[in-house]
């Protein structure tokens, strides 16, 4: 690890396509400025380059490079992409709640009014 701030945070860059199933960026290597990213988050700029760290999950390989320098490989036993994400309907309860917030947000001018306050004694 370096002492900070000597890389730019790669999640910022215009290249940077986030993989879902190992939170890096899916297009590491892929362009020649890639030699100088992590293609990690990394926020602070504190993660060093390493060419055999990247994300290889399109080929059902999970790559990883440990903080002591150990490479980590394994195939996915299943398709990380294959799954379909569902969501549950609201309820009418919800639907009318979220309405009644909506309006008093309105009314009020403040997108951030919340009427629910937890106070502690």
């Amino acid at each position: 690890m370096t002492t900070g701030n000597l890389y730019k945070n790669p999640s910022t860059k215009d290249c940077w396509v986030y993989c879902s199933s190992c939170s890096r960026c899916q297009d590491k290597g892929r362009y020649t400025k890639c030699g100088k990213c992590s293609g990690r988050y990394d926020p602070n700029g504190c993660i060093d380059v390493d060419p055999d760290d990247f994300c290889d999950c399109k080929n059902g390989v999970l790559r990883w490079k440990t903080k002591n320098g150990k490479i980590l490989m394994t195939r996915f036993k299943a398709n990380p992409f294959k799954g379909q994400v569902k969501y549950q309907k609201k309820s009418e309860d919800e639907r009318d709640w979220d309405s009644y917030v909506a309006d008093m947000r309105n009314k009020m001018g403040d997108p951030d009014w919340n009427p629910i306050s937890i106070y502690e004694d």
